[in-house]
């Protein structure tokens, strides 16, 4: 009986481990590489023509805007962002990244 149970208890603890050494490993983007791969992102899907001329411009412009936010937030704060700023481009760039993702489905559910 101690047996079943000692091998319960690393089961147990290895699962644990593992779970918990997901979110870990997953890759941490700063907010430059996070534009720049929206960036990339958005010219891909043009290339791939999901996106038209004026949603692409229009993605590119906005994406500009968080640039320029960043430059001003950084600039107020001794070129460094203050986390609360951070949380705030982050927060512009999920919701560049959904426009993104939006644009494109609705291309691929109106074919």
């Amino acid at each position: 009986m101690s047996r079943r149970t000692a091998l319960a208890l690393i089961l147990a603890t290895s699962v644990t481990l593992i779970a918990s050494a997901g979110p870990s490993l997953a890759k941490k983007y700063t907010i430059t590489q996070r534009q720049d791969a929206l960036l990339k992102e958005i010219e891909s899907d043009y290339k791939a023509n999901q996106l038209t001329l004026a949603e692409r411009d229009s993605l590119i412009e906005e994406r500009q805007k968080i640039v320029d936010k960043e430059k001003d937030m950084k600039a107020k704060n001794g070129n460094k962002l203050s986390y609360a700023d951070d949380r705030k481009l982050e927060k512009d760039l999920n919701t560049l990244s959904l426009k993104i993702q939006k644009k494109v489905l609705n291309k691929r559910v109106g074919k």
